[in-house]
């Protein structure tokens, strides 16, 4: 009988052996970001950081919209919505805004809501006073279609991503809500498309 289990017990170490050894030595690594629906996702605990391109393409079926209030062009994901409000002054625009919005179950999941106030003249100084209210961690310089500005996360009860521009001496704010990793994201692929004229 134990000339029968020694050579089992054997073969099943050795097996389990070749096996793991397949796995970790040809099988990848375990640890890494992957991309599933166009978005980076953890997988296991990677080493780098999350990587900043090359998971998703803005496609061909994403639909073109106009702001011309800021002369701006740029296209939006399939399942969202766009509309815009205008509020003027004796005809005169004093702020216009649009929102981009996906419904899920009739709660916004995403909303990008952007602001251009056309008669109110705008400096660097502007700039430098909304890192006031931006989680200093969060703060970064960022460019969109040529136009530099910055972003961070605003805190308290309106807690929101922000992109905010200095485009031909006026601001335009860009804001992402609610706050999540996944909806900043979502907002940097439709910044891309941004064409000013």
């Amino acid at each position: 009988m134990k000339k029968i289990i020694i050579p089992i017990i054997l073969g099943v170490i050795l097996a389990s052996f070749v096996l793991l050894s397949i796995r970790f030595f040809a099988g990848g690594d375990e640890d890494n970001w992957i991309c599933v629906n166009n978005q980076w996702i953890k997988h296991g605990n990677p080493k780098s950081s999350k990587p900043q391109s090359g998971c998703g393409v803005v496609k061909n079926d994403w639909q073109p919209q106009t702001f011309n209030e800021a002369n701006l062009s740029f296209k939006i994901p399939p399942g969202t919505t766009f509309r815009k409000e205008i509020a003027d002054d004796a005809g005169k625009i004093r702020v216009a805004s649009f929102y981009v919005e996906k419904k899920v179950n009739d709660i916004f999941t995403y909303t990008l809501y952007g602001v251009y106030q056309p008669n109110k003249e705008a400096t660097d100084e502007d700039l430098k006073l909304a890192k006031k209210e931006m989680d200093p961690k969060t703060i970064k310089d960022v460019t969109v279609d040529g136009y530099k500005g910055i972003e961070g996360l605003i805190l308290g009860p309106k807690t929101r991503y922000i992109t905010v521009l200095l485009k031909n001496n006026r601001l335009f704010t860009i804001s992402t809500i609610p706050p999540t990793q996944e909806n900043k994201i979502f907002t940097d692929k439709i910044l891309t498309t941004f064409s000013f004229k």
